[in-house]
């Protein structure tokens, strides 16, 4: 499947969060899920079901290969980029 568009996974997030479209306006690609959006590990596991039913992608086994580094640095971008795998 192609890769999404960054914004794709913004809305994604979007929904997830409940945020609304204002605070989605202001991500970008190298918006960091944590340390930037803060997203909770409820709305990871709700972000990671949208994504395999979406994209087919299994981003609970993703996450589990990152070091605690990387899991902090994760982006929206990396996020998008996991869709083309």
């Amino acid at each position: 499947m192609a890769a999404a568009p960054h914004q794709e996974i913004v809305e994604l997030l979007r929904q997830v969060t409940g945020e609304d479209e204002a605070w989605a306006a202001g991500i970008t690609p190298s918006t960091r899920v944590d340390t930037d959006l803060f997203v909770d590990s409820l709305e990871i596991v709700e972000l990671g079901v949208r994504m395999r039913e979406a994209y087919g992608v299994d981003l609970p086994s993703y996450l589990g290969g990152l070091d605690l580094q990387q899991l902090i640095d994760l982006t929206v971008a990396d996020l998008a980029e996991l869709t083309a795998a």
